[in-house]
């Protein structure tokens, strides 16, 4: 596994390591005095000779070094996370360990190589602490090579976009993706970070791609305090410096290295730990005047404790294990979230609790609300706007770990830095945001999400942990991908907790809901059958014997799916297919039977995707509707009120132009006198207002505040009225412009 070798140009003891496949090595050599190492993957070079030392206050490992030993180990072990991309991951590495020598202080270098790839950090022994000056760390890519990024800032949350070669970067992000000819593909990034007992801050890369990016300090405010310096506690390692190498992009996704190069878990039973999917009312109730979202009485209105029991019912009509209540609940005066708790358990689902960093100084108190929350029966908690590349960042979130795991709490981290395996620790870190997601798709927050953005996020940011991206938005005017390509997301984007962005007065009126029914938020098996970053991706995932295949796409293309390499069992299978319409706002689907030889060709429109759900026995379903319906195409229509197709709507048709003159008169039967829920399904692009008069009294407006993103696409509002044992008339008109409407619900 390895050699000693002299050199020419001042080079002494060369040393190789390979991994265990023969296919990835690694080499490591002294020149003048100074550290480099180099990496190759067969034939090919994934990395030039580069530059390895720090400068500690002590010593400056930079140059005058000599060897001092060297010694390797190998282990293969296996082991099983609670949620990810496969049910089981292989740690496998050759590890060698260096001792480089200056004066009378050392440095360990520690070098794994994988089959997946190479990982390698720094140690220095001794009491005391230290002061990390620079890393002299640097990936030197070869001339000619670009690749896939994002620029830093300290939530993560920028696009990923290609990078030529010879592009100057100050702050590259991590994980950065580089293409050798098509042919290879390394995913250079590091790992271990927030959880090493706050050692060291975060990294960004400097310099130029497709040459030297060397390691700098991110950028946080708390670590320039410290003159960008790290200070640490001896004895020391750094994290790990990490490249994923593969030859298909199938082996880059499904790399567990980063998970490897953690410590193993420190729960040890990790059974209480439950992935699962969410329903959320945040992201489609935002509004957009910064001043109403604070104010306490919008929030109560958006996100009341009655709203939440809402969720909590759509989330267990829909088998879905979560409902989280984000910002607004403690200004909740109708019901507590321990009573959401409770009544929540009874559908079995549990609650996820929301809270925002900012709120939580110092830790102190933070640790005293965790425990009310966990007595209140809450099963997680969502930390929002830690923003810290910071020290004190990566304690904070380390604590909060280890304390939500000392209750038996699920952790979600958003605003934050990325991940770096650290849930192979800490299991219950079940999923992080550190991606721009759906929020910026909806908010007109900065950078607005692309197609080529999100095809390239399985590529890039999803290899190294769960991504809380909160897919499947489809009531947002600013829509630039189809409704195929948002359903694609929950299949292609993994995270533990799988946030559905939009409302579930969006979701119930939609046919694609019926695939969140089957779609996991954990998975036994993962492959790519096709793809390129930031163009295209189509991949295939697996829980016991079902498949989710979701594809997106940016320019127009079909997905080609050979069932052939899903590996399926003799006989025949449903396909479940939700592919793209004749425009992005809807959504078609079919119903085929397939088999193990089968080929399914799907046309996808640009930026647009699909959706497919391929089982034996299990059948995608919605919750079964207990509303009355009575279609507006079959009503009385008054004025200038017209009915038109309407492929989304429920009967085929629905009706427009109403307000002004135009009028829908609903005739509907009631058993009884009384007080009746009732849904009006309705479109518009953008919040308007209808008026309504029951049997011939007094009008009074029903305000809808959000639009349905489209008037292609449904959305309900809830209300009630009363009404008479019999015959009643439901009247919609309005002064002005109103929404169009494919029909009313009823609860009898």
């Amino acid at each position: 596994m390895t050699t000693l070798s002299g050199s020419a140009r001042a080079q002494t003891n060369l040393y190789t390591t390979t991994s265990p496949n023969g296919k990835i090595s690694h080499a490591i050599y002294l020149e003048d005095g100074q550290l480099f190492h180099s990496v190759t993957y067969n034939t090919t070079q994934i990395l030039a000779p580069s530059v390895m030392g720090v400068n500690i206050t002590e010593a400056d490992f930079h140059d005058g070094l000599s060897f001092v030993s060297t010694g390797t180990t190998s282990w293969n072990n296996t082991y099983s996370l609670p949620a990810g991309k496969k049910s089981l991951c292989v740690d496998n590495p050759v590890q060698r360990e260096y001792v480089v020598q200056k004066g009378t202080r050392q440095l360990k270098i520690i070098i794994r190589v994988y089959n997946d790839g190479v990982a390698f950090r720094y140690y220095i022994a001794g009491p005391g602490g230290t002061y990390i000056e620079t890393e002299y760390t640097e990936y030197n890519i070869p001339t000619g090579i670009g690749g896939w990024g994002q620029s830093w800032v300290v939530n993560y949350e920028t696009q990923f976009q290609y990078y030529g070669a010879g592009t100057a970067v100050e702050k590259l992000a991590m994980p950065f993706l580089a293409t050798y000819n098509n042919l290879v593909w390394a995913l250079f990034t590091e790992a271990n970070v927030l959880n090493s007992n706050a050692t060291y801050c975060p990294s960004v890369l400097k310099g130029n791609v497709g040459g030297h990016l060397k390691f700098v300090h991110a950028p946080d405010p708390d670590q320039a305090k410290l003159g960008n310096r790290v200070q640490v506690a001896l004895p020391f390692q750094s994290p790990w410096r990490a490249v994923i190498i593969a030859d298909n992009l199938n082996d880059l996704v499904n790399s567990s290295l980063v998970q490897n190069v953690n410590p193993a878990s420190k729960i040890a039973d990790t059974s209480w730990i439950k992935p699962g999917r969410v329903a959320w009312s945040w992201w489609s109730t935002y509004s957009f005047t910064e001043a109403d979202n604070l104010s306490p009485n919008s929030i109560q209105r958006k996100m009341c404790y009655q709203q939440q029991k809402e969720y909590v019912d759509f989330a267990a009509a829909m088998g879905w294990e979560y409902v989280t209540v984000d910002a607004g609940w403690v200004y909740w005066t109708d019901g507590t979230v321990e009573q959401l708790c409770t009544y929540a358990a009874g559908k079995g689902v549990s609650i996820i609790l929301w809270a925002s960093y900012e709120l939580w100084s110092p830790y102190g108190s933070s640790l005293m609300n965790i425990k009310t929350w966990a007595d209140w029966g809450v099963a997680g908690i969502k930390i929002d706007i830690i923003e810290k590349d910071s020290q004190i960042g990566m304690a904070f979130m380390e604590e909060m770990a280890s304390y939500c795991a000392s209750l038996g709490l699920l952790l979600s981290l958003h605003s934050t830095t990325k991940p770096g395996g650290e849930e192979r620790t800490w299991p219950n870190l079940i999923t992080t945001e550190a991606v721009s997601g759906n929020e910026h798709y909806w908010l007109y927050w900065p950078p607005v999400n692309t197609a080529a953005h999100n095809c390239a996020l399985p590529f890039t940011r999803n290899v190294v942990g769960s991504m809380d991206y909160t897919p499947v938005a489809l009531s947002n005017r600013n829509k630039n991908t189809t409704q195929g390509h948002q359903l694609a997301q929950s299949v292609v984007f993994e995270s533990g907790l799988q946030h559905f962005a939009d409302s579930i007065d969006v979701y119930a009126a939609w046919k694609g809901t019926e695939f969140l029914s089957v779609v996991q938020a954990a998975w036994d098996e993962t492959k790519v059958l096709e793809g390129f970053p930031g163009s295209y991706v189509i991949m295939a995932r697996r829980k016991g014997a079902d498949w989710c295949i979701g594809a997106m796409t940016t320019t127009a293309r079909s997905a080609v799916l050979h069932l052939s390499e899903l590996n399926l069992e003799s006989g025949n299978y449903t396909a479940y297919i939700y592919k793209d319409g004749a425009s992005l706002d809807f959504l078609v689907k079919e119903i085929q039977t397939v088999n193990s030889s089968s080929t399914l060709t799907i046309p996808m429109l640009g930026s647009g995707g699909c959706a497919v759900f391929i089982s034996k026995t299990t059948v995608p379903s919605m919750p079964v509707d207990p509303y009355t319906a009575y279609e507006a195409e079959n009503a009385t229509l008054v004025g200038a009120a017209a009915i038109s197709d309407c492929a989304n709507c429920s009967g085929g048709k629905k009706v427009g132009y109403l307000g002004y003159t135009g009028e829908v008169i609903f005739n509907v039967n009631v058993p009884r006198t009384d007080v009746y829920k009732v849904r009006l399904y309705y479109l518009a692009e953008d919040p308007r207002t209808i008026s309504c008069s029951i049997n011939g009294g007094t009008g009074y407006d029903l305000e809808i505040a959000y639009g349905s993103g489209s008037w292609n696409t449904v959305r309900i509002l809830p209300t009630s009225m009363a009404l008479n044992g019999g015959s009643n008339t439901i009247r919609l008109y309005h002064t002005d412009w109103a929404p169009d409407i494919d029909k009313i619900g009823i609860l009898i």
